[in-house]
């Protein structure tokens, strides 16, 4: 096993053209190989048995390099399927990532009235998250993310898009929610992380989010409103963050 993956390795690096060449090369010595093994040992001078050696040859050369080539296929899909899933799940909370997020909310909003609000994005930031990092080491931190993450997707309907943005910063979009829907989602959001704890030596580290809240206007792209959102999330701060900040509603 541990020679065909560096066999697999190594081929995969080649040119196509490389690849090709190889396959046929070794194809053709195997057969040629086969070939005059049979007739030298078994005299093969008759139509029936020249067929018989052919028909060996296939199996027996083009069996091999055929698994191989459905393996490395195989193998490729995986890779292929594990990048996606990379690319459009955040690893750690399970969350959409932001470019994910975008294509998702961009999508429903363009495919919506355009008269009609499409709903309002959470814009949830963990308030001085740097300094439990530092204090307690990354390792509590990622595991207070994840905590927030197993927390928002339990507050999203099947048809709301929640996102790690990166690094401590997180967004919800709840589609057709007005403002009563909003606000229920953000004070549960709010009041779960405040509830959200780890153990670290002698004591308990817990930690408090600051959200923004835009309601889409109409004719309003993502990006206008996702900017919205962000500077409710900035007067939450500043305002002395565990706290929600809501935009006009529409």
């Amino acid at each position: 096993m541990r020679f065909y993956n560096l066999w697999s390795t190594r081929f995969a690096g080649l040119s196509p053209v490389m690849q090709v060449l190889i396959m046929v090369v070794i194809g053709t010595v195997l057969a040629d190989a086969m070939a005059a093994a049979f007739f030298l040992l078994g005299g093969y001078n008759r139509l029936d048995k020249t067929i018989y050696l052919t028909t060996l040859i296939v199996l027996t050369v083009g069996g091999p390099l055929c698994a191989f080539l459905v393996s490395w296929n195989h193998r490729l899909k995986q890779m292929t399927g594990e990048l996606d899933t990379a690319f459009r799940k955040d690893g750690m909370t399970g969350l959409f990532t932001r470019h994910e997020f975008y294509l998702r909310v961009d999508h429903f909003i363009q495919s919506g009235n355009p008269v009609l609000s499409a709903g309002a994005i959470l814009y949830v930031d963990v308030d001085h998250f740097k300094q439990v990092n530092d204090r307690y080491g990354h390792a509590l931190g990622d595991d207070i993310l994840l905590d927030i993450g197993i927390l928002i997707r339990g507050m999203m309907g099947r048809r709301d898009v929640g996102a790690r943005f990166g690094g401590e910063e997180f967004a919800v979009f709840l589609a057709d929610a007005d403002y009563g829907q909003a606000a229920w989602v953000a004070n549960r959001i709010l009041a779960g992380c405040r509830a959200v704890t780890r153990r670290a030596g002698e004591r308990d580290v817990s930690v408090t989010v600051s959200i923004g809240v835009a309601f889409h206007a109409s004719g309003q792209t993502l990006e206008q409103l996702v900017d919205s959102a962000d500077q409710c999330l900035f007067q939450a701060k500043e305002q002395g963050r565990d706290r929600i900040v809501y935009g006009p509603s529409s």
